[in-house]
């Protein structure tokens, strides 16, 4: 997921089990609190971000600043347990009454709707809304249609853009609550995918467009009864949401005020004063210190399953050329980068992040391919390898958006660029239309700021924003139309794995260090991420940090 970050979520410490990942270790890193004491119910509050969510449609949203407040508003068939660290990698029964039952070729899932779920707005839900919900993500043309073709029928769908078509693959019995969905293969990942919010359901006469502006009604503990773009949204208690979900109760706040607030310093000093509550983005780093020091009772850093890296589109030039992405790589400046996030990003190469199946430190340090991301970079190399290209010279618009410090970085690294040879301006677009607009053809943008926090814990999860297979017209992932065929063949073979054993992870490592190797992309660094709160939020108690939804508002209560 991007944003703040894109989209998918978690963790820098190797703490965790093959599957689970999860925050641990001591008072900067624990994940969440837990002081044990009784949480208050009610109350509402006001919390701000850096800028408008890409969607608050759930089709539609796949960044960090969607996935956060709508994973609360929001609930598919199988979802997260609500809890910090490993725990909260549990996959759980939501809306359905089990996990699915899969066949033994891996083609066939098989799940029960609980009886009597009622959406926000009373409506019943029923089991065809979940192929309705499915429809509206193929056809909108959804950032997470990708994960969806593998069902039978699914592409075929998409070609004859007939918005009310059936899916083949997805069979549902309104009488049982039964819905069966078949895959043209197995896929190792699918049960995650039902946990993603693009597979939240929503009801069945949901309109094809997007609802930002007045999102549909879902099945959460919260939800949306005022959205103004730009501007804010508000939350309020679910009160149909059922009370009787383990590992997902009920929420306690009632009421969740989100402002769009530029300004981080402003809303820094906003959650100081108690004028917010809450701030989706770290303090900005010359107030952090202050923050660390002053306010350590209600600031903490998570350290999350992520990557930060610049696309290079290969399908315009100058990055068409191999040589040239090799000489990229070889002039960024890797602990410049890491000093402007102020400590919150961990400087290296690898695509996949620590804690991920396939992750291996040594290509992050000593291992590099383009000499160590702790040191300097070697720019003669670089500034010559751009010389004998031919490119020396040519212009180069370097993509990013204002969410603060990503500004910063697309300013960084135009300049870079401009030392490699180049001549590089950035081009800083609102942070609420960034990844769709460079995930759009026919933008053409060359390079820029990109990022990813996993969905779900399994290299799949990066990876498929290399695969040529997931590359689209529209809400394209892939920024960089990598299209590497070994690459490609390579994800869609280990997909079919049903669990990652040690060989399986070793496939997936030696993927990593291909597409590295071959300078596909440009990755920097793996980030962390904070929790600051005001002095009426309780910290101890409440404080829940998702290796998945990052903070958890589900779970907030005030002293």
């Amino acid at each position: 997921m991007a944003k703040l970050g894109r989209r998918a979520l978690v963790l820098l410490v190797a703490c965790l089990s093959m599957f689970v990942i999860g925050a641990c270790g001591g008072d900067d890193d624990n994940g969440g609190g837990g002081g044990g004491g009784a949480a208050k119910e009610g109350g509402s509050v006001t919390i701000a971000q850096t800028s408008q969510p890409d969607y608050l449609d759930p089709a539609l949203s796949y960044t960090v600043n969607g996935w956060e407040p709508l994973s609360t508003v929001y609930s598919g068939l199988i979802g997260y347990k609500r809890a910090n660290g490993q725990a909260g990698s549990q996959l759980i029964p939501v809306l359905a009454e089990d996990l699915p039952k899969v066949s033994k070729d891996g083609t066939v899932y098989e799940l029960t709707l609980r009886k009597g779920l009622k959406y926000s707005d009373g409506t019943p839900v029923k089991a065809s809304d979940f192929e309705h919900t499915i429809q509206r993500v193929l056809n909108l043309e959804s950032g997470g249609s990708a994960f969806f073709l593998g069902i039978k029928g699914a592409e075929d769908y998409v070609k004859n853009a007939k918005a009310e078509a059936d899916i083949p693959g997805i069979e549902t019995d309104n009488k049982t609550g039964k819905v069966t969905i078949t895959l043209n293969g197995p896929d190792g990942t699918f049960t995650n995918v039902l946990a993603m919010p693009f597979a939240t359901l929503v009801p069945g006469d949901t309109p094809f467009k997007n609802l930002t502006k007045d999102p549909p009604p879902g099945v959460g503990q919260y939800k949306i009864t005022q959205s103004v773009p730009n501007r804010q949204f508000v939350m309020e208690k679910n009160k149909l949401w059922p009370s009787d979900i383990p590992d997902d109760p009920p929420a306690k706040i009632d009421k969740i005020t989100t402002l769009i607030v530029k300004n981080a310093a402003k809303q820094a000093q906003d959650v100081i004063s108690g004028k917010l509550d809450y701030m989706q983005d770290p303090p900005p780093a010359d107030i952090k210190p202050e923050v660390k020091a002053k306010y350590s009772d209600r600031y903490r850093e998570v350290t999350t399953a992520s990557t930060y890296y610049f696309f290079m589109n290969t399908r315009v030039p100058p990055f068409d050329d191999p040589k040239v992405r090799e000489a990229v790589n070889w002039g960024i400046d890797k602990p410049g980068l890491a000093r402007i996030f102020a400590g919150e990003v961990t400087p290296g190469c690898s695509f996949l992040p620590p804690g991920m199946p396939g992750y291996d430190e040594d290509i992050d340090v000593k291992d590099c391919p383009f000499g160590d991301p702790n040191k300097p970079p070697d720019l003669e190399k670089a500034r010559q390898m751009i010389k004998d290209a031919g490119v020396d010279g040519m212009d180069v618009t370097v993509w990013s958006n204002n969410d603060d410090p990503s500004d910063k970085v697309g300013e960084a690294y135009a300049d870079m660029l401009t030392k490699m040879g180049f001549n590089a301006k950035p081009k800083i677009l609102d942070g609420g239309v960034y990844f769709q607009t460079i995930g759009n053809q026919k933008t053409k943008a060359q390079t820029g700021f990109a990022n990813w926090f996993q969905d779900f814990p399994h290299p799949k999860n990066f990876m498929f924003l290399v695969d040529g297979a997931s590359i689209q017209p529209t809400n394209n992932q892939n920024f960089g139309n990598v299209d590497d065929p070994e690459i490609t063949k390579a994800i869609a073979e280990l997909n079919k794995e049903p669990e990652i054993t040690d060989e399986v992870a070793a496939k997936w490592k030696d993927l990593n260090d291909k597409l590295v190797e071959r300078a596909w992309i440009a990755p920097y660094g793996h980030r962390k991420l904070a929790t600051f709160f005001s002095e009426r939020m309780d910290f101890d108690n409440c404080s829940n940090f998702s290796p998945v939804w990052n903070n958890d508002y589900a779970r907030w209560c005030l002293k």
